[in-house]
């Protein structure tokens, strides 16, 4: 499975402007409530407050994540950008919780990719690790509920060098990826209803 440049171009900001829009229409729904005198209510202030968390949390993710030559500064910076984005991505009540071991800064770009594909497949909340050690990124995800089973079926597809049948930018985090780390890189997936481990090298 191969992808052109302009394809994973195309695939990346397919998938980064999804994300984005809700909020960007929340935002401008949000500044549409607010009188011609500027007065803010509670209800339109909260709109404003969360959507602006969303937009921003999202947005310096995908950054790191789909950017040029982007690497936080600390791991706790890393962490927190992480950890900022699946609290845009858990539902009220579930949020999904993450750890690492064996991270370094320099690996950002594909930690922040591994923790978005982990992300991707839950429907309440949970715990996602990330562990390097000298060989291996292994990513671990749990739930109490069940994953998003036709998600991580993709994710199989993809990994055996197969194309998504619909909705490729829906998986643009494990397509780039594969894009970034090489074809040769072994990836190896296994899950029941309720935990996923995919191993990278």
């Amino acid at each position: 499975m191969t992808y052109t440049q302009t394809e994973l171009t195309e695939i990346i900001s397919t998938r980064t402007c999804h994300d984005l829009i809700g909020n960007i229409g929340t935002l401008k729904n949000a500044l549409d409530f607010i009188g011609a005198d500027g007065v803010v209510d509670a209800e339109t202030r909260n709109l404003l407050e969360t959507a602006s968390f969303l937009l921003n949390a999202r947005q310096k993710f995908f950054r790191m994540a789909f950017g040029i030559e982007t690497h936080a500064q600390t791991l706790d910076e890393l962490l927190l950008l992480c950890q900022n984005y699946l609290d845009t991505v858990g539902t009220r009540g579930h949020g999904i919780k993450l750890v690492f071991s064996g991270i370094t800064p320099q690996l950002s770009k594909p930690i922040c990719l591994c923790v978005m594909v982990a992300a991707d497949i839950f429907i309440k909340g949970g715990e996602i690790s990330v562990a390097v050690n000298k060989n291996n990124i292994i990513v671990h995800a749990k739930t109490d509920y069940k994953f998003r089973e036709s998600e991580i079926l993709t994710y199989q597809q993809i990994i055996r060098g197969e194309k998504p049948n619909d909705n490729i930018s829906q998986y643009a985090q494990l397509i780039y990826l594969r894009a970034l780390l090489g074809e040769d890189v072994p990836m190896n997936l296994a899950h029941t209803e309720t935990e996923m481990k995919l191993v990278i090298g």
